[in-house]
């Protein structure tokens, strides 16, 4: 009887969902934050994590500097120095006047 017990129960607990899996969405990973930070990976390896606000953008470099970029028009950010455009799942990247880098928000 015992065993019985023990298999139903292991089965019932192989067939619950995670607090952590919002509910419909399973095998699906959560969409990116509205607000707060956003890690991005660029195509030269670079990381960022980057906070976007109507009037700055707060970004770190992984491993490197961080910086207030004031927003200088749309969704580009930039100090005259550095440069980030984008939000969400993607976005540039831009040291000096080297050719911008392609990011991936995730």
């Amino acid at each position: 009887m015992r065993v019985l017990v023990l298999g139903v129960l292991l089965a019932l607990a192989a067939c619950s969902t995670s607090p952590y899996e919002p509910i419909g969405q399973s095998g699906r990973p959560p969409p990116l934050p509205v607000d707060g930070p956003i890690a991005y990976n660029c195509a030269d390896g670079t990381q960022l994590m980057v906070e976007a606000h109507a009037t700055e953008a707060r970004v770190a470099i992984v491993g490197g500097p961080s910086m207030v970029l004031p927003n200088a028009g749309g969704d580009y950010y930039s100090n005259g120095r550095y440069g980030f455009r984008g939000s969400g799942a993607s976005g540039q990247w831009e040291v000096g006047r080297a050719a911008p880098v392609n990011c991936r928000g995730g």
